[in-house]
C-alpha cells in the first residue's frame, strides 16, 4: 500500500505551559528533541524523495509514542478530577496546537484558491474543512478505500491527519485517566489503576489494528482507533516511569538500539508494507527504548551525544515542519509551473525550515505563553472558536470558488462537444488535416477529472474485497443480440464507446467489472489474504454467467498491474499470458466470439492535474511511449489464439506518436487520472470500437 504520511509535533513536556522563566528552569529531555527531529527528518524525506527514505513514514509512529508519554505524565502528576481540571487540560493543547495550526490552515487556503485548479480546489476545501473539524483522517480513510481515489493528488491538507488522531486522543484520554483516578481513590492505588486501564486500551488497540490492517489496510492506516495503541505505548512508559538511574550502560545501549530500530525501519519499510498493525512495533519499541532509558545524563547515550543544539532545535521546530512542508509540497509545482526535482525540492525544505522557525517564534510560542491566555479559560476557548471558525468559514468560501469555476468550465465543455468543433479528440488523428497536439484546450482539467462512465454514477463495480455480484445491462430489454464487458476498470472505460452501437442496433450491454482484480484463475495479489480469495471467487463466479449467458460477443480489457500470488517476478509475464489463455480459450471452446481491446498507455502523472500545473500546458504532458505503453499479457495471449473467435484492437496510435504518449489530443484530456480514459474521449473512439465489434460478430461462426 501507498502511503501518504505526515508527522504531528507532540506536546511539549509537562510544565511547559508555565511562564518564560519557569519554561526555562525545566529544559526538556534532549533524547525527545533528537527523536522529535528524526522522526520530522524522516518523514520529510520520505515525502520530498520517497525513494531515498521508503519507510520514512514511521516517524508519525515515533510521535505518537512521544504524545502518548508526555501527555500521560503531565495527566499522572495533575489528574483532572472535576470539569475545570478537564477544561484546563484541554484549553493547554488548545494553546498549544491550534494558533500555528490555523496560520497554515489560513494561509493553505487562499494559497490553494490562487494555484490549484477547479476539481483539485473543491477536494482541497473538502479537506481544509475536515482539517479544521479534526477529522480529516475519518476522511481520508475512506477516501482511501476509494480505488481511484487513491491515486489521485493529495491535497494540500493531507496531512492533517496525523494531528486528527493525536487531537482525538486528547479529548478521550484525559477522561479516562480522571475516571481511572476516581476508582483509584477507594484503592489508594492511582498509578496501578491508571496502568491496567492504559494496558487495556493499548492491548485492545493493538489487536484491532492487525485486524484491521490485514482486512482493510487503506483504512487502518488512517482511522484513530488504530493508532491509540501507539499512543498508548508511550503511555506505558509514563505509567512505569523513565529508567534515570541503574546501570549506565544498559542505558546507553538501549537508547541506541531503539534508535536503530527506529532508522531500520525507515530503511526497509515500504509502502507495501503491512502496516501499522504489528508491523508498527519495530518503530514504536524503538521509541519505547529511547524514552524509557533516559540517556541525557549517561556519558555515551543518545541524548547526550546527538543532543546537541541544531538536533534539538529541529526537535523544537518539529511542529512548524509538520506544518508547512506538505502544503508546500503540494502547492509549489503549481507557482513554479512544473514537478519539482533536485534542487526545487530541496528549496523547499529551506523553506519549510524558516516558515517553521517563524511561525514557532511569532505565533506558536507568544499566545501558548501569553498571561492573559494562560491565566482565563474563556479566553482561550474563545480563541479556539475564533479561529476554527475563520478557518471553517475560508474552507467553505474556497469550496464556493472552485463550484463556480467548475460551473463556467462545464458551460465551456459543452459547447466544445456540441459536435460544432473541428478537429476534436480522436478526429485530431483520423483526419490528416489536424493537428494532434492543437493550439487550444477545449476541456478544462477540472471537467476532464470528472468525466467519467455512466458506471461510477450506476454502482456497477465489484470493489474490495470483491464479495459484491454487481451487473448492469444498458440497451434494450428483448435484445437482437447480447454483448459482455468484462474485465477491470480498465475494460470499463470503454463502457462510452460501446453503448451508442448497443443502443442505436436494439443490442444489449451487460457488464462484468472490477477494479484491481482481473480475470485470470491464478490467484492475484491484490495486497490482503481476503481480497485475494474473493478476487478469485469473483472471477469463478463472472465467468460461470458468462459462459451460462452465452452471448453474441465478449469484450474483455484489463489493465494487468497487481502480480500473480506466489509467482516469481521472472516468471510473472508467462504465466499471466497463460492465464489469459486458459480464460480465453473457456469462452472461443463455447463458441463465444471474444474482441481484447489492448489496454492504454499510462502517463503516470494525473493528465488533469498535469495539464493545470505545467506552465508549457499539455504540450509538457507527455510520457515516452516506451514507458507509457505497459506489456499486456491479455492481448499477448489473444494474438496467441488459434480459435478464429478473437480479435485484438489496438488503439495506441491515437494516444502515442512520435514517440511519446500524450494527455491532450485534439484539444481533449485523454485520462481523467493517470491511465483511465475520460468519457469524452472514449466516446470519440466509437468508430475504431463500433468497427472492430462489428467485424467480429460477423466474422464470428454465429454469422
Amino acid at each position: 500500500m501507498t502511503s501518504t504520511t505526515t508527522l504531528p509535533r507532540p506536546p511539549a513536556a509537562a510544565g511547559s505551559d508555565r511562564t518564560p522563566r519557569e519554561r526555562r528552569a525545566v529544559p526538556a529531555r534532549r533524547d525527545i528533541q533528537v527523536l522529535r527531529a528524526v522522526a520530522v527528518a524522516a518523514v520529510v524525506v520520505f515525502h520530498a524523495w520517497p525513494q531515498a527514505l521508503p519507510g520514512g513514514y514511521v516517524g508519525v509512529d515515533v510521535f505518537f509514542v512521544v504524545s502518548g508519554f508526555l501527555i500521560t505524565s503531565h495527566l499522572l502528576r495533575h489528574p483532572p478530577t472535576d470539569l475545570r481540571g478537564l477544561a484546563a487540560f484541554w484549553a493547554r493543547r488548545v494553546r498549544r496546537l491550534l494558533p500555528a495550526a490555523a496560520t497554515v490552515l489560513a494561509v493553505t487556503t487562499v494559497a490553494s484558491v490562487v494555484l490549484l485548479p477547479s476539481h483539485l480546489l473543491t477536494q482541497a476545501a473538502r479537506e481544509l474543512l475536515a482539517a479544521t473539524l479534526i477529522q480529516e483522517n475519518w476522511q481520508l480513510a475512506e477516501q482511501a478505500t476509494d480505488y481511484l481515489a487513491a491515486d489521485a493528488t493529495p491535497s494540500p491538507a493531507q496531512h492533517f491527519w496525523s494531528l486528527g488522531v493525536e487531537e482525538q486522543f486528547y479529548v478521550v484520554w484525559p477522561l479516562l485517566l480522571a475516571a481511572a483516578a476516581l476508582v483509584a481513590r477507594r484503592t489508594g492505588r492511582r498509578r496501578a489503576v491508571a496502568g491496567v486501564v492504559v494496558a487495556a486500551v493499548t492491548l485492545a488497540s493493538l489487536w484491532w489494528s492487525a485486524s484491521l490492517t490485514a482486512a482493510d489496510p487503506a483504512r487502518a492506516y488512517f482511522v484513530t482507533t488504530t493508532r491509540v495503541w501507539e499512543l498508548g505505548l508511550g503511555a506505558l512508559v509514563a505509567v512505569v516511569g523513565a529508567r534515570t538511574t541503574g546501570a549506565v550502560r544498559v542505558r546507553a545501549a538501549a537508547g541506541w538500539v531503539g534508535l536503530a530500530a527506529i532508522t531500520w525501519s525507515a530503511v526497509r519499510f515500504t509502502g507495501e508494507t503491512p502496516f501499522p498493525g504489528t508491523t508498527a512495533l519495530v518503530p514504536t519499541l524503538g521509541t519505547v527504548l529511547v524514552v524509557a532509558s533516559a540517556t541525557d545524563d549517561v556519558p555515551g547515550g543518545l541524548g547526550s551525544v546527538l543532543g546537541r543544539r541544531p538536533v534539538v532545535r529541529l526537535g523544537d521546530v518539529s511542529y512548524g515542519v509538520y506544518l508547512w512542508h506538505w502544503p508546500l509540497l503540494v502547492l509549489a509545482p503549481f507557482a513554479v509551473g512544473a514537478e519539482l526535482t533536485g534542487w526545487g525540492l530541496a528549496g523547499v525544505v529551506g523553506v519549510t525550515l524558516v516558515l517553521a522557525s517563524a511561525s514557532t517564534r511569532w505565533v506558536e510560542d507568544p499566545v501558548r505563553h501569553a498571561p492573559r491566555l494562560v491565566g482565563s479559560l474563556p479566553r482561550t476557548f474563545a480563541l479556539g472558536a475564533v479561529t476554527a471558525a475563520v478557518c471553517a468559514a475560508l474552507a467553505v468560501g474556497a469550496g464556493a470558488v472552485g463550484s463556480a469555476r467548475a460551473a463556467h468550465e462545464e458551460d465551456l465543455f459543452a459547447r466544445a462537444t456540441s459536435g460544432q468543433e473541428p478537429c476534436f479528440a480522436a478526429e485530431a488523428v483520423r483526419d490528416p488535416a489536424c493537428d494532434p497536439v492543437g493550439d487550444r484546450l477545449l476541456v478544462a482539467p477540472g471537467v476532464a477529472a470528472g468525466d467519467r462512465s455512466d458506471l461510477y454514477a450506476d454502482g456497477c463495480w465489484n470493489n474490495t474485497p470483491f464479495a459484491s455480484r454487481r451487473t448492469c445491462t444498458y440497451g434494450a430489454t428483448d435484445p437482437a443480440r447480447e454483448v459482455v464487458l468484462l474485465g477491470n476498470s480498465h475494460a470499463g472505460q470503454w463502457q462510452p464507446a460501446l453503448v451508442g452501437q448497443v443502443e442505436r442496433e436494439g443490442w444489449s450491454l451487460t457488464t462484468y467489472l472490477t477494479s484491481e482484480c482481473y480475470p485470470v484463475d491464478v490467484p492475484v495479489d491484490v495486497t490482503r489474504p481476503s481480497a485475494v480469495e474473493g478476487c478469485s471467487r469473483w472471477t469463478r463466479w463472472a465467468l460461470d454467467e458468462v459462459v451460462a449467458r452465452d452471448p453474441d460477443l465478449v469484450v474483455l480489457a484489463a489493465r494487468t498491474f497487481r502480480p500473480l500470488l506466489d509467482v516469481p517476478q521472472e516468471a510473472q509475464r508467462t504465466q499471466q499470458r497463460a492465464a489469459y489463455g486458459r480464460l480465453l480459450d473457456r469462452l472461443t471452446s463455447r463458441g463465444i466470439p471474444v474482441l481484447v481491446i489492448r489496454d492504454t498507455p499510462d502517463l503516470g502523472d494525473p493528465a488533469p492535474d498535469c495539464v493545470a500545473r505545467e506552465r508549457g500546458g499539455w504540450r509538457s504532458c507527455t510520457r515516452p511511449a516506451d514507458v507509457a505503453i505497459e506489456p499486456d499479457p491479455l492481448a499477448d495471449a489473444a494474438a496467441d489464439d488459434a480459435s478464429g473467435l478473437v480479435s485484438v484492437l489496438d488503439l495506441d496510435h491515437v494516444l502515442c506518436w512520435d514517440g511519446r504518449c500524450h494527455d491532450v489530443v485534439g484539444g481533449a484530456i485523454v485520462y481523467f487520472d493517470h491511465g483511465h480514459l475520460t468519457r469524452t474521449f472514449a466516446q470519440s473512439l466509437r468508430p475504431e470500437v463500433e468497427a472492430a465489434v462489428a467485424d467480429r460478430i460477423r466474422g464470428s461462426v454465429r454469422g
